[in-house]
């Protein structure tokens, strides 16, 4: 048996080949996608979180739009528990705390640019 890695080849928006394993399951794959980028305020807390680095909670819901404060708190909560974002307390008084990107949670940038590119082309 070849120790080559068997792929298929799927096609971007860009016409680049983009490499896949053969047997992967794209409803699976889309699935796991639609999990994180499916839910209302994931990738707007995402997107900011990756435009402008470490916010805290209250620099966040001043961010996303009309998202009240149990949500958000739930919100980021799974995206810590996915591993998306990190949680830091800071040794201030009061005590504040900052949420960042993650290197998993930055792998979903090209992901979330082209959801706002969409949205933008769809808009007009």
């Amino acid at each position: 048996m070849s120790s080559e890695r068997h792929t298929s080849t799927a096609w971007t928006s860009e016409q680049r080949a983009v490499e896949r394993p053969l047997f992967a399951d794209p409803e699976t794959a889309l699935q796991t996608t639609r999990d994180i980028v499916g839910r209302k305020w994931h990738p707007v807390l995402l997107f900011y979180l990756l435009q402008e680095g470490p916010l805290g909670f209250s620099a966040l819901k001043e961010r996303a739009d009309g998202i009240s404060s149990k949500m958000l708190s739930e919100s980021l909560t799974d995206l810590e528990d996915a591993g998306l974002i990190t949680r830091q307390v800071l040794d201030e008084q009061p005590v504040r705390v900052e949420y960042t990107v993650s290197e998993r949670g930055r792998t979903l940038g090209p992901v979330i640019d082209a959801m706002v590119d969409w949205g933008i082309q769809e808009e007009q």
